[in-house]
């Protein structure tokens, strides 16, 4: 009995042993592995104005040799001087950024590639960089949480390189002097508040575009060479729609399926633009309706399935619009502006508009106004049918 006890007691022991053994080799581990993680972020905000700061910070012993995280901004570029960054590769192993990262005034930088291992980002710009063509080396950005602003790039062509781009919150692209096209944005299909695109004076076409949803806004202005909307075929819904100062665009085809706004649109400036084929299934509007100094503008016909507009209908410096067609299904505005359209002469379509209850304060000043246009009824002349000068 005694011998066996002994192996009892002997083999508890040697349990106890290995068991405490194994358990400080686990917490070894453990804080070794916690360790490495922590070894892994970065912790502040980063600014690199020269190549040889930023390639020694990534190289081994740098600071950021093992860095794949960074909680904070990661700058890049020299706002003041200009930048002699060339490029990225250093960055190679950077996955997310939690704040920003502004890649902005590199005078000699031609590519992104570098960048290939970044997926999401709150924040990233993309400004006068004046040597960069397209967006390679971002192809595995996924998410701009907040805002991507992509501007004063001269020699940007083209979005090459968003290929895996899914969601921004704010996108603006604006004043890069050679961009055509939104090629590399097939795959983007939400914007969740903004999307700008202004005066790119060379961009031909935004037919790359699939987005499905704008949260917000949509504005499209100073586009000189920009004859079409096509690439915003599947956008159904918006709060604020302006088309401004695009000198060539003769049409707003590709809004076919927007049916509401639910704030205001602004179509404004737009020398060209002869009708608004495209709003065809426009039923209502929030807020306003500004069709203004649009120089080439015939018809509204497009604009038949509007039975309310919640504030102003605002019509004015439209040189050649002869009638109203078009309003004939308009049933409530808030108020109504027509003025300084030098060829209108025909508002029948509205005759009946203030006929019922809904719009009887429009015969105060402030809702009613109808005056330098070739043609000024009184709201008793469209009211006794005299809509027209003939």
């Amino acid at each position: 009995m005694k011998i066996i006890k002994t192996k009892i007691v002997y083999n508890k022991a040697g349990f106890i042993k290995r068991k405490t053994a194994f358990l400080t080799l686990f917490l070894f581990f453990s804080i070794l592995f916690l360790s490495t993680i922590n070894a892994q972020t970065y912790n502040g905000d980063i600014h690199f104005k020269n190549q040889d700061d930023l390639n020694k910070a990534f190289s081994a012993g740098g600071i950021l040799e093992h860095i794949s995280d960074i909680k904070g901004t990661l700058i890049i570029g020299d706002k003041t001087n200009g930048s002699d960054i060339t490029t990225l590769t250093a960055l190679s192993k950077i996955k997310t950024i939690s704040k920003g990262l502004y890649i902005t005034s590199n005078l000699k930088l031609k590519s992104l590639k570098g960048l290939e291992a970044l997926v999401k980002v709150s924040n990233i710009e993309v400004s006068a960089n004046i040597c960069l063509q397209n967006l390679e080396g971002l192809n595995n950005l996924k998410t701009v949480e907040e805002q991507f602003r992509i501007a004063h790039n001269t020699a940007l062509i083209s979005f090459k390189g968003l290929t895996n781009l899914q969601t921004v919150g704010e996108f603006e692209v604006f004043l890069n002097s050679k961009l055509n096209s939104c090629e590399g944005l097939e795959q983007l299909t939400t914007i969740t508040t903004h999307l700008t695109i202004d005066d790119n004076d060379e961009l031909l076409t935004i037919a790359a575009l699939q987005i499905q949803s704008i949260g917000e806004v949509l504005k499209i202005a100073g586009n000189q060479k920009l004859e079409t909307l096509k690439g915003l075929e599947r956008i159904t819904s918006i709060k604020t729609l302006v088309i401004n100062d695009n000198k060539s665009l003769t049409t707003l085809q590709g809004l076919e399926h927007l049916e509401s706004i639910s704030n205001g649109a602004l179509i404004r400036g737009n020398t060209a633009l002869k009708n608004l084929d495209g709003l065809q299934n426009l039923k209502t509007l929030g807020a306003y309706l500004d069709i203004w100094s649009n120089n080439s503008l015939v018809s509204l016909v497009a604009l038949q399935n509007i039975t309310k507009i919640g504030g102003e209908l605002h019509i004015a410096d439209n040189k050649a619009l002869p009638n109203l067609d078009g309003f004939e299904h308009l049933k409530s505005v808030g108020s109504l502006s027509i003025r300084n359209n030098l060829k209108l002469e025909n508002y029948c379509a509205i005759k009946n508009l203030f006929k019922n209850s809904v719009n009887t304060e429009a015969e105060s000043k402030d809702n009613f106004e109808i005056k330098y246009n070739n043609y000024n009824p009184s709201l008793t002349d469209l009211n006794t049918g005299k809509c027209s000068k003939i």
